[in-house]
């Protein structure tokens, strides 16, 4: 939608930068608020992921209301609170239920079909020239359509299993707190290419397939999810986190070529791959970390990839203004995610010297 609304002048490119940027900050507010553990009690899951599902579509149906740049902000901010929700409560329900790898692929795999479902919606609706007013309130529709399937779909409390052990903290793959800086460069690392692939593909030679490419993110985000977590169990996470991350820099990098269609394709395929891959990996490493005190650290480390999901787009918005603001920020982008590859890469070469000395 953030091209749309370009388009139509509602709003400059810095405006949509900041707003952006408070949809990030409430998901980051959702995941320190959703991260206390009175809202882990398992007869309150379900009702909180169903408000979380309810708010994401009456705020989908805000947007077709408000034009106001603060007011839009207001509401992208409750948007990332319930989007926090959504995330948090829907990972505990079915990690509570079982711990089957590609049911929790099918979990994370769902952000790709979403991605891909709202682009070719926004696609479908600009070639019957619809304004950006009247997609917001048929997005909003679908919202409700799809709640609906949810909460058909959300398991009965009676099937949980009970809490996987923890493992030994000297057998722990990484320290809790790593995981959750790791993490967070990594909300950093992928958000710029997230949120301005389309305003980068429109420098790209063929219109059509450009308009497509977010639904190529969105597609390829399925068998991903699927393969790292096959990779994980038969090489392990610490080597796959790092491969992940490392391949996601690189396709960070490579969406910068958006002259050439070819580049462009080969980003947004590994991006898409690799980008809730990620999360994919992350999540279930997350329930086997012990953390002190009464620290979750499910939420914790949601609330650091909030914190990095926030600063890029400040990052682009402060670092100037069109293409050269974009590439400033995919560049720091693709840095971080390095980074968070040294982390998971120390601590996979650490663990196998401890392996070596027992």
């Amino acid at each position: 939608m953030l091209p749309v609304m370009l388009a139509e002048k509602q709003l400059t490119f810095n405006q949509l930068s900041w707003i952006a940027s408070a949809n990030y900050a409430g998901y980051l507010a959702g995941s320190l608020l959703f991260s206390f553990g009175l809202f882990h009690l398992p007869s309150r899951l379900r009702p909180m992921l169903l408000a979380s599902a309810v708010a994401t579509g009456i705020l989908i149906l805000s947007m077709a209301i408000f034009t106001q740049p603060a007011v839009v902000m207001l509401v992208r901010f409750l948007a990332g609170v319930a989007s926090a929700g959504m995330m948090i409560f829907g990972s505990m329900i079915v990690l509570h239920h079982t711990r089957h790898p590609f049911v929790i692929a099918a979990l994370f795999s769902g952000v790709g079909a979403g991605i891909a479902l709202g682009n070719e919606y926004v696609i479908g609706g600009l070639h019957y020239a619809l304004s950006a007013h009247s997609l917001w309130l048929g997005a909003g529709a679908l919202a409700g359509i799809l709640l609906l399937i949810v909460a058909m779909l959300i398991p009965p409390r009676a099937h949980a299993l009970p809490p996987a052990p923890l493992a030994r903290i000297e057998n722990q793959p990484m320290p809790w707190w790593q995981l959750a800086l790791l993490y967070g460069f990594a909300g950093f690392g992928y958000i710029i290419v997230a949120t301005y692939l389309p305003l980068m593909a429109k420098s790209a030679g063929s219109p059509l397939l450009t308009a497509h490419l977010w639904s190529l993110v969105g597609l390829a985000i399925i068998p991903g999810c699927f393969g790292w977590l096959w990779a994980a169990k038969h090489w392990g996470v610490l080597p796959c986190l790092t491969a992940n991350l490392l391949i996601q820099s690189a396709c960070v990098l490579l969406s910068l070529a958006s002259d050439s269609l070819f580049l462009l394709i080969l980003s947004s395929i590994g991006f898409g791959a690799t980008f809730m891959g990620t999360t994919s990996l992350v999540m279930p490493l997350a329930r086997q970390l012990s953390a002190p005190g009464n620290i979750n650290l499910l939420g914790l480390v949601t609330l650091t990839y909030g914190i990095g999901q926030t600063l890029g787009p400040l990052a682009a918005s402060l670092s100037g203004n069109g293409a050269s603001a974009i590439i400033n920020a995919t560049l720091c982008g693709a840095a971080a995610l390095f980074f968070a590859a040294l982390i998971s890469a120390a601590q996979q070469i650490k663990q196998k010297r401890f392996v070596v000395r027992e």
